[in-house]
């Protein structure tokens, strides 16, 4: 089966009542067509929605600070109007985003957030977003991955059993429903404890369906593999030390490090690329400092260091800011997710993952 036919037929379940958005750039356009040939067999309709390097340079270059913070007119009748929304949203050279100024980054991300996320809990939009999509040569060069090497990667990631990979995640979703208090221990002095109690877990195996509507899991990704929560937003004590690349905005973070106290970040730094990340979050407003995301990756084609890292097989991610889109409470223009490797992860003192290994109950 094709990529496009399992993202209509099998991840997004697409109907002769959907109304489809495919956001795309140009390197992507013959995975849109698919995608909307595939969605036409079903008689949905669809719109194909095009942006360029270009098109998000002059967007954030131009408009003032004011207008980028304000929920763009296009985004919200585009939300308003779909029942299903496919995104392969990634520039086809990211180095462009390096040139955005922080203020302008934060705005934008306020504004968008405004325009989508409360329509898409509000009208249960199910969206799909297309790892693939960001596989290019000129973004391999500015994160300094291997081409080849990602590429076979991602498809290898890609083409896993989904049944096979929605058992394992439920299985594992099973283990932690319960938990209340979760602690991660790893390398580098990574020593992290937060409070999880009464909040869903969600999981992103590849396909929406009924169960994930009925409990608002509205969103999901290929390549799939993922358990994640949002953590109350003033739980978290401890120290987390990132081990793994993060690719964000045109640059490759590493060697991030984060403190918390009281539920807070104090404590944000690293080396040069964490740095110049660091220049986003101070430019970023209101619940930045707040733990956000805690996910466990199970895709067992995955590797980190690329841009797979939260479904990658035992890999741990962490994020602060704004988890609106994830059903979270926290509001912010920014939002950030670090990954390890090599972690311990116990929940109320059972341990579920060792030195990045499951352990078999």
């Amino acid at each position: 089966m094709s990529l496009a036919s399992s993202v209509v037929n099998d991840c997004l379940r697409i109907t002769e009542k959907d109304n489809v958005t495919v956001f795309f750039y140009p390197h992507n356009l013959p995975l849109a067509e698919d995608i909307a040939e595939e969605c036409f067999k079903k008689g949905a309709d669809v719109l194909l929605n095009l942006y360029t390097d270009r098109f998000m340079t002059s967007y954030h270059d131009l408009l003032s600070v004011e207008s980028l913070r304000q929920p763009s007119v296009f985004c919200k009748a585009l939300t308003e109007s779909s029942t299903a929304q496919v995104y392969m949203s990634g520039t086809y050279d990211p180095a462009v985003l390096r040139k955005i100024a922080p203020e302008k980054n934060a705005a934008s991300s306020e504004g968008e957030t405004k325009a989508h996320y409360p329509l898409i809990r509000e009208k249960k939009v199910r969206s799909i977003s297309i790892g693939l999509a960001l596989v290019t040569k000129p973004r391999a060069r500015a994160y300094g991955f291997n081409y080849e090497r990602w590429k076979r990667m991602m498809q290898a990631a890609t083409a896993v059993d989904y049944p096979k990979l929605a058992k394992t995640g439920k299985a594992l979703m099973d283990s932690l429903r319960d938990a209340r208090s979760l602690t991660v221990t790893g390398p580098e002095g990574t020593n992290l404890t937060f409070d999880v109690s009464g909040r869903p877990w969600r999981l992103h195996d590849g396909v929406i369906d009924e169960e994930d509507m009925r409990n608002e899991n509205f969103e999901d990704e290929i390549p799939a593999g993922s358990l994640y929560v949002t953590p109350l937003e003033d739980s978290a004590r401890g120290r987390v030390a990132f081990n793994t690349g993060t690719p964000t905005m045109g640059t490759n973070v590493t060697g991030l490090r984060l403190s918390f106290e009281d539920g807070r970040v104090t404590r944000f730094s690293g080396d040069r690329s964490a740095a110049r990340l660091k220049k986003n979050w101070e430019s970023g407003t209101g619940d930045k400092d707040r733990i956000g995301y805690f996910g466990i990756g199970f895709n067992p084609r995955a590797e980190t260091g690329y841009t797979v890292n939260n479904v990658a097989n035992g890999a741990v991610s962490i994020g602060i800011g704004g988890n609106e889109f994830i059903g979270g409470r926290n509001k912010s223009s920014f939002f950030h997710a670090g990954t390890l490797t090599g972690a311990t992860v116990e929940a109320d003192g059972r341990t579920i993952l060792r030195k990045g290994r499951f352990v078999r109950t």
